[in-house]
């Protein structure tokens, strides 16, 4: 896996090796296809540069380390993985970012429920496949502040948020599908 564009166009992202697209954990990173229409997408809602993010259920910090090439200045990792973890650490170093990143091994709902009062101007979400807490962790999210939220879900998901409090897209790239919530002002 690589990163798409910006300064570290070509870069490798390390990852767990699979003999499946999936495994048993869920895990299944983000196809470079369908990581690079979202960030098409999101070009054309936010100047990366200087920006701080939030990659949740990170994995391997693909979708993180994709906004940090492409200009965010800081960059917040949450995966309940140890494995994961490493392995985001590691891209860190080979990128020479450590300095702009911070590492939380722990839930994502435990990370978001000590961290209400943050700000971020991006949150990615990427639970594992077959995930079934969707509403909860919308719900968690939605209490804290930022100025996008990018939630990977499957097609069949029955998502309820406030179409008052944001402006929503959908975007659909083969069989991921991406909600983009932006905060209205």
């Amino acid at each position: 896996m690589r990163i798409i564009a910006g300064k570290y166009k070509s870069r490798r992202i390390r990852t767990l090796r699979t003999d499946a697209k999936q495994d048993k954990s869920g895990y299944r990173p983000t196809t470079d296809r369908a990581k690079e229409s979202l960030f098409n997408v999101l070009n054309n809602l936010i100047d990366f540069e200087g920006t701080s993010c939030l990659d949740l259920y990170a994995g391997s910090g693909s979708l993180g380390f994709e906004a940090m090439s492409r200009g965010a200045a800081a960059c917040d990792f949450v995966d309940a993985s140890v494995k994961q973890i490493s392995l985001i650490q590691d891209t860190a170093i080979e990128l020479g970012v450590e300095e702009q990143v911070d590492f939380f091994c722990e839930d994502v709902f435990g990370f978001l429920s000590k961290n209400y009062n943050a700000f971020y101007d991006l949150i990615f979400a990427d639970p594992p496949y077959r995930y079934t807490m969707h509403n909860k962790l919308l719900s968690m999210v939605f209490d804290i502040n930022f100025s996008i939220f990018v939630l990977e879900h499957p097609a069949d998901s029955l998502l309820l948020y406030d179409t008052n409090r944001f402006d929503v897209m959908s975007k659909t790239i083969g069989v991921t599908n991406f909600k983009i919530f932006s905060t209205k002002e």
